[in-house]
């Protein structure tokens, strides 16, 4: 691809940002029986910031974080980090951090309001390890920053994704479902970076819930967004461990109520969850390396944003976006619905089911006895009509959760990004960019609605689907007019952008950072080893010492809690191979053939290591090594025996 002026300067940085392995609930379906027990594939922050070359200080720093949801005060810190290293460079304004939504990963780094757990608690360990890995990614982009070139493509992806809302979808009115030959949003967008050596980068938006990983998995995992960034990353040569290593942010967009599991039962396309997993991350992957390779839409024009704190408890709405007169957002609260989870990626509490709209007195009772949270107020509950009270969180003072939510609408050339802190549904995503464009001019030829982003609000309906309180109404927290608030907001940002005009943002954040009671990590209390035995001493040699097509290799080893002794950055296993220079790593606990699993055995720890080998693994000597920290925080290594991989 011949060069073009080079009108940005762009930077790519990726960190490692796991949670601890053993003993934490994992995030977003709500259960506290899953705990996790190992990894997977490792989560990581992808950063790229970008800079016109004309100015730099004009300037977007985007992030896509391998994790359940962003709390605001990540933000928070991680843009008071940048800004004691560059100064002014960063600010809340040109920071976008989005999470990817994965349900695999640990929870517990919310900055908490209420002892209850119902939110999972804060571990102040994890919360740290979180921010200074975003903001590692974040500095090493910008320590890379260089002249380049940005290309976007888009494009359908076929069969990745259903809407398993349906029944709430068709309440919307049917000539604006006419607009549309899809239920669901199937496009993707593709941005392309490339530096005078050739592409450094790719980031991609597509609306896909990363719930292929169902509840009853155990190990941390970026679900299929994480398997596509890890296969391109891998294809493009990625270590891991260099500041050049080419960066592949597969982010999230308004997937609300956009389930990977094809059957509509927690299940499909694949037998397993694993094999859906791969299924729709080969789908997104091979999409977006097509829309990569075609990508020959050069952005160009000017970096800008606004961006603004809006108080979502009690928000005047004017007619021209409810088509009912002015009306008023609610204090945040979550329906029964909440609880019975969606039907079609497993459900939730048995006691409840979606399409609930009548409260129940025996259930508030149990409710309140069960959780010790407040009985939920008349105003409230008439605002939030039909939706019937489950949890009551935005009227207290002060509230059980921040009313107050950051929305930004950014350009970087003729690309509109719309970064909002909540789970938007496929029509609302659709209105939500309509509103954005309209306000425009000629210029803005590509929109993309970035969600969980700097925050977690729940989730966006539109009125119509918010009647019928499915899950995702039961969870748009601010009532049926949350949709047309977001939508005022972003038209004001908008057209702010257009007119090259500042938003006055007299709101302040509530910031809780320091309030919250930190929770030590749950680093279990195991048993020493028993003499003569070994911390990296595989527990029983090979059950063979020759593998082929189609095998996995499993092997125990006695191990600690990787919990106790929390940090990022490392590896517990290694598959090795012989050469004539010495062993070399082909694998290790970050890759897809590869999985950890720790387990008590006797009251001490054993780590499970398996290798199930690729088919294009090359024929040779190979052997796992396990590494950790034993109970004394001493590192620790141990490797299995040599066994051989013959090619069939």
């Amino acid at each position: 691809m011949a060069q073009s002026a080079q009108h940005y300067l762009v930077g790519r940085g990726i960190t490692d940002i796991t949670g601890p392995a053993v003993g934490m609930q994992l995030w977003g379906f709500g259960r506290p029986d899953q705990i996790d027990e190992g990894i997977h594939l490792r989560q990581r922050s992808r950063a790229f910031v970008i800079a016109q070359a004309d100015d730099p200080a004009r300037r977007l720093v985007y992030v896509s974080a391998e994790l359940g949801s962003i709390d605001h005060h990540i933000t928070l810190d991680v843009v008071e980090r940048l800004q004691r290293r560059f100064g002014s460079a960063y600010s809340l304004d040109n920071v976008i951090i989005t999470a990817t939504h994965t349900h695999s990963g640990p929870g517990g780094y919310w900055q908490s309001r209420t002892t209850t757990g119902l939110d999972g608690g804060l571990y102040p360990e994890h919360y740290e390890a979180i921010v200074s890995g975003i903001t590692a990614s974040i500095v090493r982009a910008h320590n890379d920053l260089q002249p380049g070139n940005i290309f976007i493509d888009t494009g359908r992806v076929a069969d990745a994704g259903v809407n398993r809302s349906l029944v709430a979808y068709l309440e919307n009115p049917a000539q604006e479902r006419a607009r549309y030959s899809d239920n669901t949003n199937t496009a993707m967008t593709v941005l392309k970076f490339v530096d005078e050596s050739g592409p450094i980068g790719m980031l991609s938006w597509y609306a896909l819930h990363p719930t292929a990983m169902n509840f009853h998995n155990h190990l941390i995992s970026g679900d299929h967004k994480g398997y596509a960034s890890l296969q391109m990353e891998r294809q493009y040569g990625t270590t891991y461990a260099s500041n050049e290593d080419f960066v592949a942010a597969f982010a999230q967009s308004d997937p609300g109520d956009v389930t990977p599991n094809t059957n509509l039962d927690n299940t499909g396309p694949g037998a397993t969850d694993v094999e859906t997993t791969r299924i729709m991350g080969e789908r997104q992957l091979q999409r977006a390396l097509q829309l990569f390779a075609s990508a020959d839409e050069e952005l160009s024009g000017p970096i800008d944003m606004r961006r603004v704190y809006v108080d979502f408890s009690h928000y005047p709405v004017k007619s021209r976006y409810t088509g009912e007169g002015e009306q008023y957002t609610c204090p945040s609260a979550y329906g029964y619905s909440f609880a019975g989870g969606s039907t079609e990626d497993g459900g939730g509490h048995f006691l409840f089911r979606e399409g609930m709209t009548e409260q129940r007195v025996w259930l508030d009772w149990l409710i309140r006895m069960v959780t010790g949270v407040p009985r939920w107020t008349e105003p409230v509950k008439a605002c939030q009509a039909p939706k019937p009270i489950l949890f009551e969180t935005g009227s207290g003072k002060p509230p059980l959760q921040s009313q107050i939510h950051a929305v930004t609408v950014a350009r970087i050339g003729q690309l509109v990004i719309l970064a909002l802190p909540v789970e938007v549904t496929t029509m609302a995503g659709r209105r939500l960019r309509d509103t954005v464009m309209n306000e425009l001019g000629d210029w803005a030829g590509h929109i993309v609605l970035a969600g969980y982003a700097n925050g977690y609000a729940g989730y966006v309906t539109t009125p119509q689907e918010y009647q019928l309180q499915q899950y995702e109404g039961g969870h748009t927290l601010h009532g049926q007019w949350s949709l047309p608030a977001y939508q005022q907001v972003a038209s004001e940002l908008a057209a702010a952008l257009q007119a090259g005009t500042r938003v006055a943002n007299a709101t302040a954040y509530d910031d809780w950072r320091g309030k919250s009671p930190g929770l030590p990590l749950p680093a279990g209390t195991a048993a020493t080893l028993a003499e003569g035995k070994d911390y990296g001493e595989p527990l029983l040699p090979l059950k063979k010492t020759q593998y082929n097509k189609g095998d996995t290799v499993i092997v125990d080893f006695w191990s600690s809690n990787p919990t106790a002794h929390y940090t990022t950055g490392n590896t517990f296993m290694l598959v090795e191979r012989r050469t004539p220079s010495g062993w070399q790593v082909v694998a290790d606990d970050g890759d897809w053939s590869t999985r950890v699993r720790w387990r008590l055995q006797d009251d001490v720890y054993v780590a499970q290591l398996s290798w199930e080998i690729p088919a294009d693994t090359r024929a040779g000597n190979y052997r796992i090594t396990h590494k950790g920290f034993d109970n004394t925080g001493t590192a620790f290594s141990g490797v299995s025996g040599v066994f051989r991989y013959e090619m069939p």
